[in-house]
């Protein structure tokens, strides 16, 4: 499928593009130059890349968008980004809510699952052919299927890849990534035995470990290692 299946001319307001953020990011803005969608250096056209998407970016967006257009084309708003926290995604919803005249958003995440259900009711959600790399080396059976010991151990040698950037976006997005896969093995056992009280447990604190991923400040570690005991 070409990007021009992907992104008609006539553009919808709002799209989530899933791919690798770098790769989708150039990929798409080359794209829609090209097509004369957009203009370099245009205060119409606003591209930027975050780690983690904050509140103070969310209200950077806001601010462009409420600025009058200055040319009689597209105005066009490419997000990049591997996390955004609720905050942003609030301020982010009411503008797409009620998005400027010939306005167009796209935001680059590694997975739609991660935004609020209303964002994605607003968006056509896409695919960008471009897998993320993994940086658990194990896949998830495997990891579950370690001793406590080795699974501390993995969960420290992905710690010490983001070095001062414990807290990034890039590691919250990879550590969601790993509670998901985790809740969907888990889940399936707990449909077999609904009434293993372990299994309920693990899912309650799975689901609560998604949450306090998704608030700024709270430590990716400790969460990462409350899973790696728990198993």
């Amino acid at each position: 499928m070409s990007l021009d299946d992907l992104f008609p001319k006539n553009l919808y307001h709002s799209y989530i593009v899933e791919g690798e953020g770098d790769v989708a990011l150039s990929t798409l803005t080359k794209f829609l130059i090209d097509r004369g969608d957009i203009q370099e250096q245009s205060p119409d056209t606003l591209v930027q890349s975050y780690d983690s998407f904050t509140i103070d970016d969310s209200h950077r967006i806001k601010e462009w968008h409420s600025e009058m257009q200055s040319g009689n084309k597209k105005k066009v708003c490419i997000i990049s980004t591997k996390f955004i926290n609720h905050d942003a995604e609030r301020t982010l919803l009411k503008i797409l809510e009620e998005p400027g005249e010939n306005t167009h958003f796209f935001i680059i995440i590694p997975s739609a699952q991660v935004l609020l259900d209303t964002i994605r009711s607003r968006s056509h959600v896409v695919k960008f052919p471009h897998p993320e790399e993994k940086v658990f080396s194990k896949n998830t059976e495997d990891f579950i299927a370690l001793s406590i010991a080795d699974r501390l151990s993995e969960v420290a040698r992905v710690i010490a890849l983001y070095k001062d950037a414990e807290n990034s976006g890039g590691l919250r997005h990879h550590a969601i990534e790993l509670v998901n896969a985790i809740e969907k093995i888990i889940y399936t056992k707990w449909q077999k035995n609904n009434t293993d009280k372990n299994l309920t447990f693990i899912l309650s604190e799975l689901a609560k470990s998604r949450e306090y991923l998704s608030i700024p400040g709270a430590s990716v570690k400790m969460i990462l290692e409350n899973i790696a005991l728990m198993l």
